[in-house]
């Protein structure tokens, strides 16, 4: 489950921090950066990839407003574990996690809801590797839309490119994929949102092979 920081808790991130503004397909930082600030996404969407020494990336995930990232830089001398970058304009919240430290100690519910993200990315990662592994092309849709919307949301920023992209897919067989379910009353999509409307229709996918 993805965690949201909720809008009432935005100012304690900006009492210590610095709002900052970007433009679309701009890199926040690369991976192997030293992990020193940790960021708070308050409008847009970014996207967290790797990339190869050949120039392949593969997208890990698609965040969107009230999202953390960098959270590295919990870590003494730690380094970035991936890329991000921009997918539209973009507007967040960048704390140095020293600066940071002080008012998670003071506010039990947002220190609550920083140990539940990373619980969470954990989480995320873990079963990313075990849907690659046990999943057909098929289930492995059905279970990402699953897994994204299982906090209550029913729609999500992607397009058929970033899903085919967390999921190492091509993008035609996503579309192709994501067709077929919408003749199933499963999903409903548009450039940029992709909306489950029937998780059962999901669900029994991953309990059949093709």
């Amino acid at each position: 489950m993805n965690i949201i920081i909720p809008e009432n808790y935005f100012y304690l991130f900006e009492s210590v921090g610095e709002r900052c503004v970007l433009p679309s397909k701009t890199v926040i930082f690369y991976e192997s950066d030293d992990a020193n600030d940790i960021y708070l996404l308050i409008k847009g969407r970014v996207r967290a990839y790797l990339s190869s020494s050949q120039g392949k990336q593969i997208t890990l995930e698609v965040l969107k407003k009230g999202r953390i990232f960098g959270d590295g830089s919990f870590l003494n001398h730690s380094v970035r574990k991936a890329n991000m970058a921009t997918i539209t304009d973009a507007e967040f919240i960048r704390c140095h996690i020293t600066d940071l430290m002080p008012i998670l100690q003071k506010n039990n519910d947002l220190m609550i809801l920083m140990l539940q993200h990373l619980t969470s990315t954990c989480n995320y990662l873990t079963h990313t590797i075990e849907r690659l592994v046990n999943y057909n092309s098929t289930q492995k849709v059905a279970d990402f839309l699953l897994i994204e919307t299982d906090n209550g949301r029913k729609s999500i920023p992607y397009t058929h490119e970033d899903i085919a992209g967390c999921l190492d897919m091509n993008r035609v067989t996503v579309s192709r994929i994501m067709k077929k379910l919408k003749e199933e009353n499963a999903v409903l999509y548009e450039y940029g949102i992709v909306s489950v409307t029937d998780s059962k229709t999901l669900k029994h996918i991953l309990e059949h092979t093709e």
